[in-house]
């Protein structure tokens, strides 16, 4: 149970990870950068496809709720071990 409850741990960081990318893109962008490549010369000069954004934004949608079923997924099976561990203990511990 230890091992999964590290799963989760580390599930809930990756989800705020992947939570914190729009903002770092923007940082990124401020900073003169590319923006992870979303503006390749930089803000003053982007000339990109107006699905560029939608893009992005779709596919840390998709990472985020595949974490988040993950997650759920995991709590469900930790909760559904604990209840079966706590059945298998006799009436005299309780």
């Amino acid at each position: 149970m230890l091992v999964l409850r590290a799963l989760i741990v580390v599930l809930i960081g990756a989800t705020v990870g992947v939570a914190l990318i729009p903002l770092l893109v923007l940082l990124d962008l401020r900073r003169g950068g590319t923006g992870w490549g979303l503006c390749p010369e930089g803000l003053d000069s982007c000339r990109t496809s107006y699905f560029d954004g939608f893009e992005l934004m779709a596919w840390l949608f998709l990472a985020l709720f595949v974490l988040l079923g993950m997650i759920a997924a995991c709590v469900r099976i930790l909760r559904y071990l604990e209840a079966r561990a706590a059945e298998d203990v006799p009436a005299v511990y309780q």
